[in-house]
């Protein structure tokens, strides 16, 4: 018996059926399930922490309240508080969010290849980026209360970043032909290779810290005495705010430096501290003073890691055009690294309460000009390099050999 044109389902070129809105459904519930992986967990912990705790005199839907703030906070959302507001992002925890994203797409998306069915690059990226930042922004709105209350226009344009982000990675493998402008082409790997080397060296940056400082990151520990159970709380949320720190620590060497609090500032060329919060991780911030010149140095890390970025991407993919034309590419990776450092900046950065506390981290804008600067000359060194390496490669000595013919007659004995 044939079937109708009608019943079958229609193909694709590469043979899938076509994808069709019901397909797209699960992708609401899959940006669910990407918030509550993250969001219970932290709630719990938060209520866990409350219970263990003798000296807390708040209620449970205070501190579970207090759970969804630090969530929403972790996607760039500003929360106001009693005399003040904390615009800080733990941005382990936005890593965290980022990964739950990323594996509640990757789920939807084994479930469209084993069924062979197409897969939507641009509709599944903006559903599930629309659906998780509503979400973001139905959290933000639920839990205001007169103790805190997150910004709604921050939370929603936060959250829609995060999710996107790791539905971008999700789907990257299926991503459509894009042509792009070549220099952005060239430009846009080394730039994105960058930025992850700067973190890299930000981290490096903090864990020599934490090495060097040591003996104050634990006197602060043991002086809050928090037992057991608020010590491991307390160094969750401290491991949680490691790749915050990693960001200051890659401004250091940027050489900008970050702030500790209004009218200070730690950078190579010196450290001016006031009175810091009882913050164990603190302990590790260098000691109040002139810095050694040597500190000064450590500017020339983002240089090379803007040159190592250029020639790694450059030997996977090489440059096209002109010495001119890869120069231009070379200045894009400095901007596109730049860009990419300025939003890490602004979200490790803000207030954190009143007062004096007002003013913690980098200052995004000139961090991401300076770390534009500092990586375009790296690449263009490297371009520079590279340059002059082929052409010496490329030169040829050309040796004139005698022709037979031209040999004298030789004398026979």
């Amino acid at each position: 018996m044939s079937t109708s044109t009608r019943e079958r389902p229609r193909k694709n070129p590469r043979g899938r059926s076509r994808i069709s809105a019901a397909d797209l459904l699960p992708l609401f519930s899959a940006a669910v399930r990407a918030v509550l992986t993250v969001l219970v967990p932290l709630v719990a912990l938060c209520i866990a922490g409350w219970i263990f705790s003798v000296r807390s005199t708040s209620s449970l839907a205070a501190v579970a309240r207090v759970g969804a703030d630090l969530w929403v906070l972790a996607h760039g959302s500003t929360v106001s508080i009693v005399g003040g507001s904390v615009g800080v992002a733990p941005l382990g925890l936005t890593l965290v969010a980022l990964w739950s994203a990323r594996r509640a797409v990757r789920m939807w998306l084994r479930d469209q290849v084993e069924s062979e069915r197409e897969v939507p690059f641009w509709r599944g990226l903006g559903v599930f980026t629309a659906a998780y930042g509503v979400l973001t922004l139905a959290v933000a709105v639920i839990s205001r209360s007169g103790v805190g209350a997150a910004e709604p226009v921050t939370a929603l344009l936060g959250g829609a970043l995060v999710g996107g982000l790791g539905a971008l990675v999700a789907l990257w493998r299926h991503r459509p032909e894009v042509t792009l402008p070549p220099v952005v082409r060239d430009a846009w790997r080394p730039a994105l290779s960058a930025v992850a080397g700067l973190v890299g060296v930000g981290s490096l940056t903090v864990v020599a810290a934490l090495l060097h400082g040591r003996a104050d990151v634990l006197a602060l520990h043991e002086a809050l005495d928090p037992g057991v159970f608020g010590g491991a709380l307390l160094t969750l949320a401290q491991v949680l705010l490691l790749p915050t720190l990693a960001v200051w620590g890659l401004s250091w060497t940027a050489g900008t430096g970050f702030a500790v609090g209004t009218g200070t500032s730690v950078a190579p060329g010196g450290t001016s501290l006031d009175v810091l919060p009882t913050i164990p991780v603190l302990g590790a911030l260098p000691t109040p003073g002139v810095t050694p010149a040597i500190a000064w140095a450590a500017v020339a890390l983002p240089v090379l890691v803007g040159a190592l970025s250029w020639w790694l991407q450059t030997r996977r993919r090489p440059a096209q055009g002109t010495l001119l034309w890869r120069c231009a590419a070379a200045l894009g990776t400095g901007l596109g690294a730049g860009i990419g450092v300025a939003v890490l900046a602004f979200l490790a950065s803000g207030p954190v309460g009143q007062g004096r506390m007002s003013d913690l981290g980098p200052d995004a804008l000139l961090t991401g000009a300076v770390v534009a600067g500092e990586v375009s000359a790296g690449a263009l060194l490297a371009v520079l390099l590279g340059r002059a390496w082929t052409a010496w490669r490329g030169t040829k000595l050309v040796v004139t050999l005698p022709d037979a013919g031209d040999e004298p007659p030789r004398k026979l004995l």
